[in-house]
């Protein structure tokens, strides 16, 4: 093998190898981005259910404050965990007008605070 194909081949090689270092890099920055957003989302959306809980009365602002924060945490989502990133999405929707969601229609898209955050667990030990 001459010396200059050699070179090509390896030259080749470290770009692929370049290229998959890469790839891992971005999705462990798109995972952390998604995972800090998803928090933010899940703290936020807790707290608030706390304090109406505690006879608080509805808050229009900080309910679509809420539809905001999932529709973002599932941007970022959507490039490691595509149906995650639809549950969050639907889970803002959700937010933007809560009483036009039955306990059913909750259960059955998987938009439960508990049913998403043990998809958030899974997501951590993957």
């Amino acid at each position: 093998m001459e010396v200059t194909t050699a070179v090509t081949i390896l030259d080749k090689l470290l770009n692929v190898v370049g290229l998959i270092r890469d790839g891992k890099i971005k999705k462990e920055v798109h995972t952390d981005e998604a995972l800090f957003a998803l928090y933010a989302a899940l703290s936020e959306t807790k707290a608030y259910i706390s304090s109406l809980a505690e006879g608080k009365p509805d808050d229009r602002k900080h309910e679509h404050k809420l539809a905001h924060m999932w529709h973002k945490a599932s941007i970022p989502l959507r490039y490691i965990d595509p149906d995650l990133a639809k549950r969050c999405f639907d889970k803002g929707n959700y937010w933007i007008d809560p009483n036009s969601w039955s306990e059913a229609s909750i259960k059955e898209n998987r938009i439960a605070i508990d049913q998403i955050l043990e998809s958030i667990r899974e997501l951590l030990l993957n």
